[in-house]
């Protein structure tokens, strides 16, 4: 499948379902990393728009570079009223930003869909002198035994499932900079209620989806999980947001 339309249809279920990230790393964008307010980002592989309205919010401006359609439309539905917002149709082989144009590239919950070398050429292009590339994450612990369980259940409903984020590793990430990066980690658990949770299940690109022959009984699993390790009606997913920041 090719990667642009891996979301194609589960847009919204994907915007209502992804979290945040932990609001302590864009006090270290101000405040460690001395990128101020007004800075110019490209986020690119931006998808509904999570990072891109944090970036907003954090007082920076936001060219937020998507080539799935869908996912796109959201973010421009969201964020298309707010000051210092721009919508771009791109790929993180091209996207379509001039030469030496921003403060920053971000890449959130994406670069493991990118070609990383192409990447690099791009951000290099579009990147202002001393420019920095941001790879950010919000990553299950994968120690935890309800992410354990999930992991199995995506293996056996979909062979191309390789793990949580496409298997991303640190060192693939730290890699990309040479071995040259700042990496910051906060906690950023989240807290599901059923149909959170199963929201969040089904705004996978490996979730089978409504239709398929396979549906009901992933939900179904699903579900099982959620009984499994919720409390109360709760269950708790061990998350930590985890960014690696370097010049190129």
């Amino acid at each position: 499948m090719d990667n642009t339309s891996r979301f194609y249809g589960i847009a919204e279920i994907y915007s209502k379902s992804r979290s945040d990230y932990a609001a302590a790393f864009f006090y270290y964008l101000k405040n460690t990393l001395h990128i101020p307010e007004g800075s110019v980002f490209a986020d690119v592989g931006s998808g509904t728009g999570i990072f891109s309205k944090q970036l907003l919010d954090a007082g920076y401006k936001v060219y937020a570079v998507e080539p799935n359609a869908d996912m796109r439309k959201i973010a421009e539905e969201q964020l298309s009223e707010r000051k210092g917002f721009s919508s771009v149709i791109g790929t993180e082989k091209n996207t379509s930003l001039p030469d030496s144009f921003v403060d920053a590239v971000s890449a959130a919950q994406a670069f493991h869909w990118f070609d990383a070398d192409a990447f690099k050429t791009e951000c290099r292009r579009i990147l202002k002198p001393n420019g920095r590339v941001i790879i950010i994450y919000n990553s299950r612990d994968k120690s935890a035994e309800s992410t354990k369980m999930l992991a199995e259940i995506r293996h056996k409903y979909n062979p191309e499932f390789h793990g949580f984020s496409n298997g991303i590793s640190e060192e693939k990430c730290i890699s990309f900079f040479d071995g040259n990066c700042k990496i910051f980690r906060a906690d950023n658990s989240i807290t599901y209620d059923r149909q959170g949770y199963i929201g969040r299940a089904l705004s996978s690109s490996y979730s089978p989806r409504e239709g398929d022959e396979n549906y009901e009984k992933y939900i179904a699993e699903i579900n099982n999980i959620f009984d499994t390790f919720s409390a109360d009606g709760k269950l708790t997913v061990p998350i930590s947001t985890t960014a690696y920041t370097g010049a190129l």
